[in-house]
């Protein structure tokens, strides 16, 4: 299917963009006037991650995260909670019923399998570059997982996620590049951004990786879902740094230590 008109119209977007002229919200919902359902359906991947969230917080007790735009309604996520259906994606629902039983599927936190989960979900899609920024995506977060539990000493099995190539050679292996360098070339990129001790340019460094594989990804697309699932997610990109400003951004840095200290308890760095 071609998005000739609906990619036409679109203002452009840069790395260096501060200030948007469309939000990611007003992008999906634009879109919608030009997607089949088929389509739709592969760009609702990209923003299940809040129904995750939102479903740890509904199976652990406590009050839904009413700020979180999730792809199903809250109703629907507690309906499932309550009373598991085939209504939502496939890995949600094996889960909820999974968590329900206790008998996770894999011995990491539950957060952990259920991210591990959705990475396959998006893996099993027939959409080429769906897959391959999954993939890519997994690989960027396991590494930098692993990179901070073996600075600390934490125990790297336990937290990253996936069966690929890349995943096992992260737990598994004892060298500097957990001899990773030489096939993926980001590895080392990666290596050095983690040597920062600034942790805003350190998740802008690994934002920059994102960019650049999605731009590369979609070299020879003009108007194909590639190009519209790729201005997507750089768009998404370009709207969290844009909140970045004076009055918000100390309350987004702190987000992010905030979620590095749960990641890892490491209570000591930051008192």
């Amino acid at each position: 299917m071609s998005y000739i008109a609906f990619i036409a119209g679109l203002p452009e977007i840069t790395w260096d963009d501060r200030k948007l002229s469309l939000t990611v919200t007003e992008f999906r919902q634009q879109l919608k006037d030009y997607i089949s359902e088929q389509d739709e359906r592969l760009v609702d991947l990209f923003f299940l991650p809040n129904d995750n969230a939102q479903v740890l917080r509904l199976l652990n007790k406590q009050e839904p995260d009413r700020a979180l735009e999730t792809v199903f309604p809250l109703k629907e996520l507690e309906d499932e909670v309550q009373e598991p259906d085939e209504l939502i994606p496939s890995y949600l629902y094996e889960f909820i019923t999974d968590f329900k039983e206790e008998h996770l599927r894999y011995e990491v936190s539950p957060e952990n399998v259920l991210s591990w989960m959705y990475y396959d979900e998006m893996m099993k899609t027939e959409h080429p570059l769906v897959r391959k920024y999954a993939e890519f995506s997994m690989n960027l977060k396991n590494l930098v997982t692993a990179l901070n539990a073996r600075k600390y000493g934490l125990d790297i099995a336990g937290e990253v996620v996936g069966n690929n190539d890349f995943a096992m050679a992260l737990r598994t292996s004892k060298t500097k590049d957990f001899g990773l360098a030489m096939d993926y070339p980001y590895v080392e990129q990666v290596m050095a951004l983690m040597e920062n001790d600034n942790l805003v340019e350190r998740e802008r460094g690994l934002d920059l990786l994102i960019w650049n594989f999605l731009d590369e990804a979609v070299t020879f697309e003009y108007f194909s879902l590639d190009r519209v699932i790729s201005y997507m997610l750089r768009l998404m990109i370009v709207e969290r740094w844009s909140k970045m400003s004076p009055e918000s951004g100390r309350k987004v840095f702190m987000e992010m230590i905030e979620r590095f200290r749960q990641s890892f308890q490491f209570e000591e760095q930051f008192k």
